[in-house]
C-alpha cells in the first residue's frame, strides 16, 4: 500500500511488511492493517493516517500558536498543562474544570486509533479533530508527537516551539506501560520484545533519535526552546522561569510556586483534568492503569537487564555518533 495526496504533499507512506507477519501480528492484535513508514524520513504510525496526513501538513498555523513537541511519554502533559497555564493567567479554575485534551490538544491523535469511526468521532469527545481544532480561539497551545518535516511548513518560523526530550532509558519504560494501558494498542509481549521493536523502528511515532535529533538541530532558533525533561525533574522551578522568559510571560514567585505544587506527581496523578478520567471511563483505556505514573528518572533500572541495558546503550551510542546531544539517565535528587 502506498498512498500520497496529489496537492502538494512531498511524502509518500508504505505498510511495513514485518508489522503484517507473526510474531508482531499476535504481539499487537489491534494492528490488523499493520503501520506504515513515510518516505521519505521513516517516521512510523498508523495506516488512518497515511491517508490523512497532507491535512496536517496543510493544517492552518496562527503566529502566535505555542507548539509542544516530543516523544511520547517524555513530559508532554507536564510541560502542556504548565505552558497552558501560562498562556491563560494561572486560571486554576478553568484548568480544573476542562480537559487537558480539550485545552491544550494532541493534533495528531485523532488517527492514531485502528477504527476509522473512532477516529472520525476524534476517539471521543475529550479529542478535538482538526476541523475543531481550527475553530479553537487564540492563542492555542497545541502538542504534537510527529516530526517537524511532517507539520506545517514554516511552523518553526512562525510559532513558538517548545521540544521536551526525555532520556531513551525511561521513555522506553514508560512508552512499554502506555502500550499495555491504552485498549487500542493491546500490547501482549513482554518488556524485552517491546525494546527490541522500539530500537528497530517498528513502533508507532518512531525513530525516537530523528523525532530528538531534528529538534536538537533546531535548539537554536529564536521560536525554538529545547528542554529536558530531566531538567525538569531536578529543579522545575528553574524550568518554569525559562519557559516564561521564552513565553514572555512575567509570573510572580507566588503564581510560580502554585504552579509547582499543581503540577507534582502525587497531586497530577489525582487531577481529573490531567490523568485521562473520562477516557477510562469510556472504556478506552484499561482499569488498573495510571496515565500519570512515576515520572522518576532512572525507573528503567527497576526494568532492564544487564543484556538488555547493554544492548540499549550500544543503541544509543551509535545513534548519537557524531552529535553533542547528551542524556542524563540518573538523578541523585529529583522533585
Amino acid at each position: 500500500m502506498s498512498t500520497k495526496d496529489p496537492v502538494d504533499y512531498p511524502f509518500t507512506f508504505s505498510v511495513i511488511p514485518e508489522t503484517l507477519q507473526s510474531p508482531f501480528k499476535e504481539l499487537f492484535p489491534s494492528y490488523r492493517e499493520g503501520l506504515v513508514s513515510s518516505e521519505p524520513g521513516n517516521f512510523v504510525y498508523h495506516p488512518l493516517y497515511s491517508k490523512n496526513a497532507h491535512e496536517f501538513y496543510h493544517f492552518g498555523i496562527r503566529n502566535d500558536d505555542v507548539w509542544i513537541r516530543t516523544f511520547p511519554r517524555s513530559g508532554t502533559t507536564w510541560t502542556s498543562e504548565l505552558i497552558w497555564l501560562m498562556m491563560n493567567d494561572c486560571n486554576f479554575d478553568v484548568a480544573n474544570q476542562i480537559p487537558l485534551t480539550i485545552r491544550a490538544p494532541n493534533i495528531d491523535t485523532c488517527y492514531a486509533t485502528n477504527s476509522e469511526s473512532m477516529a472520525s468521532q476524534g476517539f471521543s469527545s475529550t479529542v478535538p479533530t482538526l476541523e475543531k481544532l481550527a475553530e479553537l480561539p487564540s492563542p492555542r497551545v497545541l502538542k504534537s508527537h510527529l516530526p517537524l518535516y511532517l507539520l506545517p511548513p514554516g511552523l518553526l518560523d512562525s510559532c513558538k516551539v517548545i521540544y521536551v526530550a526525555r532520556n531513551p532509558k525511561d521513555a522506553l519504560v514508560s512508552f512499554y506501560y502506555f502500550h499495555h494501558m491504552v485498549k487500542f494498542f493491546q500490547f501482549t509481549g513482554t518488556l524485552e520484545q517491546f525494546a527490541e521493536y522500539f530500537i528497530q523502528s517498528k513502533l508507532m511515532w518512531t525513530p525516537y533519535f530523528s523525532s530528538v535529533l531534528d529538534a536538537w538541530a533546531n535548539r537554536h532558533h529564536p521560536n525554538m526552546l529545547f528542554l529536558f525533561f530531566e531538567d525538569m525533574k531536578k529543579d522545575i522551578r528553574k524550568e518554569i522561569r525559562k519557559m516564561c522568559s521564552f513565553l514572555n510571560k512575567q509570573l510572580s514567585d507566588e503564581q510560580i510556586e502554585t504552579l509547582v505544587e499543581h503540577v507534582k506527581v502525587d497531586n497530577f496523578a489525582k487531577n481529573k483534568s490531567v490523568n485521562l478520567t473520562v477516557e477510562i471511563e469510556s472504556g478506552l483505556l484499561n482499569k488498573g492503569h495510571s496515565f500519570v505514573r512515576k515520572g522518576k528518572t532512572g525507573d528503567w533500572k527497576n526494568h532492564f537487564s544487564p543484556e538488555l541495558n547493554s544492548r540499549i546503550d550500544q543503541w544509543i551510542e551509535d545513534n548519537l555518533a557524531g552529535s553533542d546531544l547528551k542524556f542524563v539517565t540518573e538523578l541523585e535528587q529529583q522533585d
